[in-house]
């Protein structure tokens, strides 16, 4: 009888052992599956709906580079933020540069810095962004800048931009949405200036 007692106190904690063991490994499946979909969107209108981190008031421009999708929008932030800032609420927008990596098929996912900047200048304003990711071995997957701004001057027809190493400068995309005019380039932009139609710089900034 004792036997028999022991043997079937073997087999219960054998069984309920097994139990543990498949909900763990049921537990550990689900928590990866759910690891692995946090922050995807099924579609880049999903990601530019619910993954930027501010809401968009304006989408500026999007491109792709080094295969990443960079995409430039305003957005109007909360203007009890800015109570005592009364230059800034007069505009209430800010300007924000954002990146995604991703396809349709696969899911998209927000990268880097998740900011936004601005200021006031009559002629144009400049702001520089940048992305660094690395894989999971520690290796650098996505390196580069960005520099973005609006025109404000109408006698600026151009922006060119350029780092300190550089001897001549690059001219930067123009993009006219409505009665606004922006600037996108990718790379570095310590130096940044206006042109007029006639080649005189109207504004530079930045040395």
């Amino acid at each position: 009888m004792k036997q028999f007692r022991l043997w079937l106190i073997i087999l219960f904690i054998a069984v309920s052992s097994s139990i543990v063991n498949s909900l763990l490994k049921n537990e550990l499946q689900t928590f990866e599956v759910g690891k692995f979909e946090f922050g995807k969107y099924d579609d880049f209108d999903e990601a530019l709906a619910k993954g930027l981190t501010y809401d968009m008031n304006k989408l500026i421009y999007t491109t792709r580079h080094d295969g990443v999708t960079i995409v430039m929008y305003t957005t109007i932030p909360d203007p009890t933020e800015f109570q005592d800032d009364i230059e800034f609420q007069d505009k209430m927008e800010a300007l924000v540069v954002q990146f995604f990596e991703g396809n349709d098929e696969e899911g998209w996912e927000l990268l880097g810095p998740r900011g936004w900047t601005h200021y006031e200048n009559d002629n144009f304003t400049s702001y520089s962004t940048f992305l660094r990711e690395y894989d999971d071995a520690g290796n650098v997957e996505h390196s580069f800048n960005v520099g973005f701004g609006e025109v404000n001057n109408p006698e600026i027809d151009t922006i060119e931009t350029k780092s300190h190493h550089d001897n001549t400068f690059t001219e930067a995309t123009m993009i006219q949405k409505g009665p606004y005019r922006y600037y996108f380039q990718i790379g570095e932009d310590a130096v940044v200036r206006g042109i007029s139609v006639n080649g005189e710089i109207v504004d530079q900034q930045g040395s």
